[in-house]
């Protein structure tokens, strides 16, 4: 067995795992780079990715540093399974489009600017047609199933309370006689959140690839976070100000609305 990194390795964003045995290859996750032309340098289509059969991509959850890169598949004529939870399936959709269409609106300001520059237009990584193309491919996959996804190879998804349909995936994969467990988390939410189940810790792994940006700090408790949340409003309200919130993660956007 052999795992590639895509992404996420030194990188906060762009998550992506290449699991490989002898009989099958299978793709975890497949987001986009954000953070600066540098990082958004990096949004391509590795090398070698399509030279051999890829059997399936495994879907942990639906933000764009997760599912962002999906659509360069199908742009180059990939046409397998995606599995996903089926909430995560309806915000993958909504997201890839977004980004569709922001991309289009980023490359026309762009192109105006290399116009009169001479250069020759850019073009955006993917377009609608791409999206609506790779949303074909998801297929709906439940927690707790055990679902072979090509030969040698059996995802189950459990609950990793992040967002919405949120999953981290336990991969049983037999090779040479030997059958080992590999988990990808994903990412993990606090325990305690509205809306959510918390995430359900896995007890048996031979190998664990865990998403690690907050590892090295504690999040403040919930409470003390709703509370000064609150106190923010009744200020804005008191002071009848308006109040911008800089919404980044859709699970947490989520989160404010409920709240």
């Amino acid at each position: 067995m052999k795992v590639t990194l895509h992404g996420a390795a030194g990188d906060v964003t762009g998550s992506a795992y290449l699991v490989e045995t002898d009989r099958a290859r299978v793709l975890v996750d497949f987001g986009m780079f954000q953070g600066g032309a540098q990082l958004e340098a990096k949004n391509v289509l590795p090398s070698g990715l399509l030279a051999k059969k890829l059997d399936a991509v495994l879907v942990t959850h639906g933000h764009l540093d997760h599912v962002g890169r999906l659509p360069l598949l199908a742009k180059n004529n990939w046409s397998g399974p995606i599995y996903a939870t089926k909430p995560t399936i309806e915000l993958a959709a909504i997201i890839l489009k977004d980004s569709a269409h922001l991309q289009l609106n980023e490359v026309e300001r762009d192109n105006r600017k290399r116009e009169r520059a001479g250069k020759e237009p850019a073009e955006p990584l993917y377009n609608d047609k791409d999206v609506e193309a790779t949303v074909a491919l998801f297929r709906p996959i439940d927690y707790h199933q055990h679902l072979e996804v090509a030969p040698g190879i059996t995802a189950c998804y459990v609950q990793a309370g992040h967002m919405l349909g949120s999953a981290s995936i336990a991969l049983t994969i037999q090779e040479g006689g030997k059958t080992k467990t590999v988990v990808f988390s994903g990412d993990l939410g606090p325990s305690g959140l509205a809306i959510l189940q918390d995430a359900e810790p896995l007890r048996k792994a031979d190998l664990v690839f865990l998403e690690s940006t907050y590892g090295d700090r504690d999040h403040k408790p919930i409470k003390e976070t709703l509370a000064e949340f609150g106190e923010i409003i009744k200020d804005a309200v008191a002071r009848k100000a308006r109040l911008l919130v800089p919404a980044f993660a859709t699970g947490r956007s989520q989160q404010i609305i409920y709240h």
